[in-house]
């Protein structure tokens, strides 16, 4: 049975562990425990928090993280610009955390950056402390991370733009990549249905076999006759059937 609390230590644990929670993406709800009209306590119960910011921070960041793993394996080396992706999960962190962002960027850095010196991480969380930093749209976290739209694609990234193709003209290959999608459900369900292909249906037409000529005659008189057709091993020596359409 979970331990119950009084009025006063509910509080007190409800303040200690709000800020953990949060980091967590948990959140305590703390609810009554009565025996009829008899008040024994106060049970602390967690739950997982639902809000919409949250989840697309978290979003972003494992799409990050697929990014760097993808680039550089399970740390980001070394180099000049490595200190992007710090920057950048500065600035997601400070929109969804506000004061509280400055943990979660070092453990953080830490994980991904182990090499980097927490004077270097404190420089950029103040950088993005100064400037105010606002929540960054798809098209602006693509430029930063100077993502392709082929490195886009090829890890499923949906949240992140790409510095090289617009959204606009995203939007427009997401639409056709959705119509040949479906083209091709519709050409599986009718080849399960029995219909034959476009090319199947071509090779074995009358334009394309012209059985016609096998007897010397036109068409129109073929088809008066009964449209009699061949026997393919006559077909097969003279070689008269003409396969051209």
């Amino acid at each position: 049975m979970a331990r119950l609390m009084g009025p006063d230590q509910a509080a007190q644990s409800e303040k200690r562990t709000a800020k953990a929670d949060r980091l967590e993406g948990l959140a305590r709800d703390v609810t009554a425990v009565k025996v009829g009209d008899c008040l024994l306590g106060y049970k602390a119960v967690q739950r997982r928090m639902r809000t919409g910011r949250w989840s697309h921070f978290r979003g972003r960041m494992r799409e990050i993280e697929k990014l760097i793993r993808h680039r550089h394996g399970d740390i980001v080396p070394e180099a000049d610009d490595a200190l992007i992706y710090v920057e950048v999960i500065a600035g997601l962190a400070l929109v969804e955390f506000k004061e509280e962002f400055v943990e979660v960027v070092l453990g953080w850095a830490a994980r991904w950056l182990p090499w980097a010196g927490k004077a270097d991480i404190e420089d950029v969380i103040y950088e993005r402390t100064k400037l105010r930093y606002s929540d960054l749209s798809a098209d602006a976290l693509g430029h930063a991370l100077h993502l392709s739209y082929a490195e886009r694609s090829g890890l499923d990234i949906r949240t992140i733009g790409a510095f090289d193709v617009p959204k606009r003209k995203r939007a427009k290959l997401q639409k056709e990549k959705r119509r040949q999608r479906g083209r091709s459900r519709k050409e599986e369900q009718r080849r399960a249905a029995g219909a034959l292909s476009r090319a199947d249906y071509l090779a074995n037409s009358l334009s394309q076999v012209r059985p016609w000529e096998a007897f010397g005659i036109s068409r129109r008189t073929w088809e008066r006759r009964g449209k009699p057709m061949p026997d393919p091993a006559t077909i097969s020596v003279c070689g008269s059937i003409s396969l051209a359409a």
